[in-house]
């Protein structure tokens, strides 16, 4: 459940920035016609509902995964909200309180991100259940309405006249209504009725419930309201002339209700923004054509730059054709014995199969290219051994890790020397019914220095990880210049296979004890 939390979250914080784009259009086109307003809204709805998108350099999302998933296994959480500077201000505040403490049973952002999981479903089912108790009263006052023509009726539990229902929708009048006003009313809730506004408003309520937590959607769902009542009002007062327009209006304000509660349903003549609404009425002009052609190029543009996800530039990246970018390149790459795909899991052992601290390499020189199986043992062990304080009894532990780059040496006595650049995911789990469940854990950055002996033996040196004061500036110290921005830049590729892995290896664990 917390991973749908998350993926709702970021769903949210993404629709937030088209919202931004809707409120500068609305301003800047004022004059353009009310239902093109309504329009944006349901581009903004889309978003909210769309799972998947297509990537384009128009889209105006700076990031779609504000919060990874993956966030609970950062030895440093930290977000992603696609602009730098808003990043350098909130990641070191989460890094510093948010970071798991070294021996910690548990991450403090699994627990909290739980606690959000379970506040946020509490109020979707508040909001849900206030709207099914609102509409339920409604209906119970409702019983005895009597009709007076059509899909129109009048009841005297009714003060001000509304549309409600939604698979057969009526229009209820109070009883005692002017004739003059009367029929301007009737006209303003059948052009609801024509237009589907007693759907897609319950239907803009239904997406307030599930992302009730952003302030953003409140005033988006407010000023949807506002703007279907404006655009029906358009629509009707177009055919009328200057003294019916003020006929429209009198009906507005001998109607207007006191409402200050929001719902899903009725829609209410004089339910919304009435002053706004007069004004409007009063100060209507047919929209230029060139007004309303603006507008809809605007709406298409803004459909084209919202439904899409801003383009991964660490996804494909040219191959360096300079000799420089070819040296850089050259010194920087995994060694002939690193994986033909980096980005793939390398195999991990749990604390059953763990190897011994050094590893031989069966008749092969001290200057040969390590051997690849040799090498990721040798960094399952040393990834074992760093955390073994923070393995309990009963847990299982089990790690995985992709090789960014190597780098060989050897130092003033001649020993041979293989510093491994990785990306290294490892936890305790313990498996529930078949499920795998994670007690704790890191994702990070990591690099390993072994000595290689005359035999061929790795044996660990060095087990270095950034600081969380310094995350940043330690890697682009320590890793070459690729490996670092790899690490930083494009972490999260990696996550999903990493955790597959893993997981993969406790099954294997759990079932060889079976047995």
């Amino acid at each position: 459940m917390s991973a749908l939390f998350l993926k709702i979250f970021n769903m949210s914080v993404s629709a937030s920035w088209i919202v931004a784009a809707v409120l500068v259009l609305r301003l800047c086109l004022r004059r353009a016609p009310k239902w093109w307003s309504v329009l944006l809204w349901g581009i903004v709805a889309v978003r909210l509902v769309l799972p998947f998108s297509i990537e384009s350099t128009w889209s105006l999302i700076p990031s779609i995964e504000t919060i990874s998933p993956a966030i609970t296994l950062e030895q440093t959480p930290s977000v992603q909200t696609g602009i730098p500077a808003l990043n350098s201000v909130i990641n070191p505040v989460i890094g510093s309180s948010l970071a798991p403490a070294p021996g910690a049973s548990a991450n403090p952002l699994q627990i909290w991100i739980s606690v959000f999981t379970a506040v946020w479903i509490a109020g979707a089912a508040l909001l849900l259940l206030y709207s099914a108790v609102s509409y339920g009263r409604l209906r119970w006052r409702l019983r005895e309405a009597v009709r007076l023509q059509g899909r129109i009726y009048q009841s005297e539990n009714v003060h001000s006249p509304f549309l409600f229902g939604i698979i057969q929708p009526k229009i209820y009048l109070p009883y005692h209504m002017e004739s003059r006003d009367q029929c301007h009313v009737i006209a303003h809730e059948q052009t609801h009725l024509r237009r589907g506004d007693h759907i897609w408003k319950p239907l803009g309520f239904l997406l307030l419930t599930i992302h009730w937590f952003n302030p953003v959607m409140w005033l988006s769902y407010v000023l949807l309201c506002r703007d279907i009542e404006l655009a029906c009002d358009e629509a009707v007062i177009k055919e009328l002339g200057n003294e019916q327009r003020a006929d429209y209006m009198q009906a507005l304000v001998t109607c207007s209700a006191n409402r200050r509660t929001l719902a899903a349903c009725p829609l209410a003549f004089g339910e919304i923004g009435i002053k706004e609404r007069v004004k409007s009425v009063m100060h209507y002009k047919k929209p230029a054509i060139w007004i309303v052609l603006v507008a809809i190029i605007a709406c298409v543009v803004l459909a084209a730059c919202s439904l899409t996800d801003p383009v991964d530039s660490q996804k494909d990246t040219p191959s360096n054709t300079t000799a420089e970018a070819a040296a850089e390149t050259a010194s920087d790459s995994v060694s002939d014995t690193t994986p033909e795909n980096p980005a793939a899991p390398t195999e991990n052992k749990t604390d059953a199969e763990l190897p011994a601290q050094s590893y031989a390499q069966e008749d092969a020189p001290a200057a040969a290219e390590p051997d690849n199986a040799q090498l990721d043992a040798a960094i399952s062990a040393a990834v074992f051994d760093h955390y073994a304080g923070d393995v309990q009894e009963g847990q299982i532990h089990a790690e995985s890790h992709a090789l960014l780059a190597t780098d060989s040496a050897a130092d003033a006595n001649g020993t041979e020397k293989l510093t491994a650049f990785l990306l290294v995911l490892q936890g305790a789990y313990h498996v529930d019914g078949g499920t795998v469940m994670q007690d704790s854990g890191s994702y990070i950055p990591t690099a390993i220095t072994f000595q290689i002996s005359s035999t061929g033996q790795y044996t660990p040196e060095e087990y270095w990880e950034p600081s969380d004061a310094s995350y940043s500036d330690d890697i682009q110290a320590k890793f070459p210049t690729s490996a670092a921005e790899e690490a930083l830049m494009n972490d999260q590729a990696y996550i999903d296979e990493l955790n597959a892995a893993c997981e993969q290896k406790v099954l294997e664990a759990v079932n060889g004890a079976g047995h």
